[in-house]
């Protein structure tokens, strides 16, 4: 392959370019709507989905109060308060 990094920048558009054409519910105070980060549409976000948003991500442990892992929309509220404490 003459140009490999061609490969990656061709990539990288499309990526960007389906990122683009995806459409994220954002309400007043800034917050990702629960049913945009869980990706998978399983009811719970899950700690891969989490690191789509840095703030969920960092509240992560935080909000999850019955350790398993994953976010219920109950949990995710709590990222509210959770982000707003530290």
């Amino acid at each position: 392959m003459k140009h490999p990094g061609s490969v990656v920048v061709v990539l990288a558009l499309v990526v960007a370019q389906s990122f683009a054409d995806s459409t994220v519910t954002v309400d007043a105070q800034g917050f990702v709507a629960f049913h945009d980060i869980d990706s998978d549409h399983n009811g719970y976000v899950s700690r891969v989905e989490a690191r789509s948003v840095m703030v969920v991500e960092n509240a992560f442990d935080s909000a999850d109060a019955n350790r398993d892992g994953l976010l219920d929309s109950g949990e995710y509220a709590s990222v509210r308060s959770v982000g707003k404490a530290k």
